[in-house]
């Protein structure tokens, strides 16, 4: 496509039957009209929801109505409007498994703007209360699906050059550096709403930060991931015999450990109100996937560290979100949760070892 949609006004019947005949999901026929039925303002995107009419030649089978995702790059300085695109262009067209279907994408240099046209799938698919955990099956397949994506790009050879990149030692020295002002601002920030212990631990976290982010220059083990996974970025089907669960946000993607998108989802709580209480369950149901999707030589013992390595790393969320201007509960929630994971999963060894 040659132009970036802005507005739903800018898709045309003719514009969308060309998409939809590209997509072979309209072989006869035409979009007659289309219609807006439901427009909302998000924290990063605007999301069209849009009904179609076609001709009475077009098949039954023809998409009653899609969803368009537009960027707003006003907001968050983080999210990179080009790089879900890319996901959709690059990744998901190369994904069998927990992708939504993207008829169309696109984004423009010159106006920092973009645009996805996606498969609708309010129909058939929910997503929990905010705040509230999914059932424990929704939360295991959940896990499972992810298990499933990442073990298609596992080592994936392409993975790091053509897909994404990987994490060289010069970013490895910039992103220390960065880390210990950033680190130092916050502490400072908080000055004595943070006890001597919690001090402590980012003081030690500092001192080990080259062992905790280097193991991100090493390949062995890395993965296409979210990079921001959380329950509300999946999509539970309303009847999981005939459909599953797809997986969606893909702003943040990158290359990282599998782990991490856990340690997130997981051990950071994926902004629910509570904890995971299965969480040991949930890791050892993903570690099995892994290794029955033909993921090789990733023990248990090393999943189970990447994952403690990566529950470290949360301790940085809370930093980012306050630097990042956030509403003062989520930082805070962010710091509870991190410190909380970090004490239960004794991550103080891996900083003394």
């Amino acid at each position: 496509m040659s132009f970036v949609i802005t507005d739903a006004e800018d898709i045309t019947p003719e514009w969308l039957t060309e998409v939809l005949r590209r997509n072979c999901v309209l072989e006869s026929g035409e979009v007659s009209q289309i219609r807006s039925i439901l427009s909302r303002t998000l924290q990063v995107s605007r999301v069209i929801r849009l009904a179609m009419d076609y001709s009475s030649d077009s098949p039954k089978t023809a998409p009653a109505s899609l969803f368009l995702k537009l960027s707003r790059s006003d907001t968050d300085p983080l999210v990179n409007d080009l790089s879900e695109v890319e996901f959709y262009q690059k990744v998901a067209v190369r994904t069998v498994g927990p992708i939504v279907r993207c008829y169309d994408s696109a984004f423009s240099d010159k106006t920092n703007s973009s645009h996805l046209l996606l498969e609708d799938l309010s129909g058939t698919h929910i997503q929990p209360k905010d705040g509230q955990l999914p059932s424990a099956s929704e939360c295991e397949a959940a896990v499972m699906s992810l298990a499933e994506l990442h073990s298609q790009w596992w080592e994936h050879p392409e993975v790091g050059t053509k897909i994404g990149s990987f994490f060289d030692k010069d970013w490895l020295e910039k992103f220390l550096s960065d880390l210990e002002r950033s680190i130092a601002a916050f502490l400072s920030y908080l000055c004595y709403d943070i006890s001597a212990d919690e001090r402590q631990i980012y003081e030690r976290l500092l001192l080990s930060s080259r062992k905790i982010w280097g193991r991100l220059t090493d390949p062995a083990g890395l993965t296409v991931t979210n990079g921001d996974l959380h329950w509300w970025n999946f999509l539970y089907p309303k009847y999981p015999t005939r459909d599953r669960i797809r997986i969606i946000d893909w702003q943040l993607w990158h290359i990282d450990l599998g782990a991490r998108d856990l340690a997130f989802l997981i051990a950071l709580g994926g902004f629910a109100k509570e904890r995971h209480a299965a969480e040991l369950d949930l890791l050892r149901l993903y570690h099995r996937t892994l290794l029955a999707n033909g993921v090789k030589n990733y023990e248990w013992n090393s999943f189970w560290n990447d994952y403690r390595f990566s529950a470290i790393r949360n301790l940085n969320m809370p930093v980012i979100f306050w630097s990042q201007g956030k509403h003062e509960t989520t930082w805070k929630n962010a710091m509870h949760r991190a410190f909380q994971s970090f004490d239960e999963l004794s991550c103080i060894e891996l900083l003394d070892a």
